[in-house]
């Protein structure tokens, strides 16, 4: 079950953002307000997976949990059933090696044995995702590694609060494979050593809370091109905005997502304040 926590990581994380519009305030929490809703709602930015040491929950993020009633993440990941489904789609179906060149399959191998200590045969029933997702959480510079969202869960269980997602995670899933077809999936493992350093960068401006510029920094279509955009941010928030009115009048709601999910003028942020809503940042 492991694996499978390391591969939803990957995929939930919002890598980069082609920032546009007003520069944000310095928070990765956000207040929404408006005249039909009984109570305010939060809007939290997240890095999906960090090192134990980089992480930690800011007092004014456990304030806004308690004020609120409900947890609202990307996906439940406290369904275990979905869990297992997506386990199912960390296999290939057929061999990894099969689907790659003999100068990939040679590149890849070195890799996985300079870096995790693996060979390509070892996991060669694994989708090329997978793989991927395995490499980035090795290139994490530490051993023991948190997962925000699982943090969240834990707290919102240990508090008797409900957890639900803004999506299924088959469908996410879904969206990802549309955002990052083989070949551009194939060079992001090329560019693993600076991705590594770029998530370093990111990691340092998240802890600042300065989400416009880690975004600016983040600014690569060598990571995130304009289709990986349309899927992973631009359907998705479009989407997200779409059912957040109705859940907030229901309840009051903690919202966590990735930080690329704030921000441009297809952000979470922006298409809320374009419904009416009041967003402002809290300190």
């Amino acid at each position: 079950m492991k694996n499978v926590y390391i591969f939803i990581a990957f995929i939930i994380c919002g890598f980069s953002v082609n920032a546009q519009g007003t520069k944000l305030e310095n928070s990765v929490l956000w207040k929404i307000e408006h005249k039909d809703l009984a109570k305010p709602s939060y809007l939290l930015g997240t890095i999906h997976i960090l090192c134990e040491d980089d992480f930690s929950i800011p007092e004014k993020v456990t304030k806004a949990f308690n004020e609120t009633e409900n947890l609202v993440l990307e996906v439940d990941l406290s369904d275990t059933t979905a869990l297992m489904e997506a386990q199912k789609k960390m296999t290939s179906s057929g061999k990894l090696s099969e689907e790659l060149s003999k100068k990939q399959q040679m590149y890849l191998d070195n890799l996985l044995k300079k870096e995790m200590n693996m060979s390509l045969k070892m996991i060669d029933n694994y989708s090329l995702m997978t793989v991927y997702s395995l490499l980035i959480q090795q290139g994490l510079p530490c051993t023991t590694k948190k997962m925000y969202e699982f943090e969240l869960i834990n707290l919102a269980k240990a508090n008797n609060k409900k957890v639900q997602g803004l999506e299924t995670l088959n469908g996410q899933l879904d969206f990802f494979a549309k955002a990052y077809p083989t070949d551009f999936l194939w060079k992001q493992i090329e560019l693993y050593e600076e991705y590594k350093i770029a998530f370093q960068n990111m990691v340092v401006h998240y802890k600042n809370e300065d989400i416009s510029t880690l975004f600016e920094d983040m600014k690569d279509d060598r990571f995130f091109n304009k289709n990986a955009e349309h899927w992973m941010l631009k359907v998705r928030n479009t989407n997200w905005v779409k059912l957040m009115p109705h859940m907030m009048k229901k309840q009051s709601n903690l919202f966590a997502v990735g930080t690329a999910h704030l921000v441009g003028e297809n952000g979470v942020i922006e298409l809320l304040r374009k419904q009416g809503y009041k967003v402002t940042p809290v300190y």
